[in-house]
């Protein structure tokens, strides 16, 4: 597999047992399906360590909004999308593979913007206040074959005019 930013091999290293693969060039990382969230919470061992590796190779990349191919799925460009809810880093995932890139420094942003548990709660009953559910009204139900003394027609003009007047 290949650096997405600088093409150069990533080296594949185990961190507490779980594989990850480094770019040595330009210290961003990139996990497997469902890896990441076994290195986001900053007080585990494991995610302090692989954060700590990771600042000795960061180096200034061009541009970060530029989108990248996934190192696993070389034909696939990966989506950009915000790691939370607070908007705060932007990380590159694969839709093929469910890989994860992050550039440097991104998983130290990503420590220090770590939720508790209590935190994450708060901000999810906030997000549903913001956000009040809407209510859509089910349309009547008309039948055109019930004999009220209209023809079909006149019926139909009948619904058309209901509509129009919602």
């Amino acid at each position: 597999m290949q650096c997405p930013r600088t093409s150069h091999p990533l080296k594949p290293v185990k961190v507490g047992g779980i594989k990850v693969y480094i770019s040595e060039h330009s210290g961003g990382v990139f996990f497997d399906n469902q890896v990441l969230s076994n290195f986001t919470n900053p007080s585990e061992l494991r995610a302090e360590v692989l954060a700590k590796h990771l600042r000795q190779f960061s180096a200034p990349l061009g541009d970060e909004s530029a989108r990248v191919k996934c190192p696993k799925c070389p034909d696939i460009v990966m989506m950009r999308r915000y790691f939370s809810p607070l908007r705060v880093v932007e990380i590159d995932e694969c839709p093929g593979c469910g890989g994860i890139w992050l550039d440097t420094g991104e998983l130290d942003t990503l420590h220090e913007n770590h939720l508790s548990a209590k935190e994450r709660e708060m901000l999810r009953i906030k997000m549903l206040e913001e956000h009040q559910a809407f209510h859509i009204d089910s349309p009547r139900r008309y039948k055109l074959s019930e004999q009220d003394g209209r023809s079909n027609l006149e019926k139909v003009f009948a619904i058309a005019a209901d509509v129009i007047s919602d």
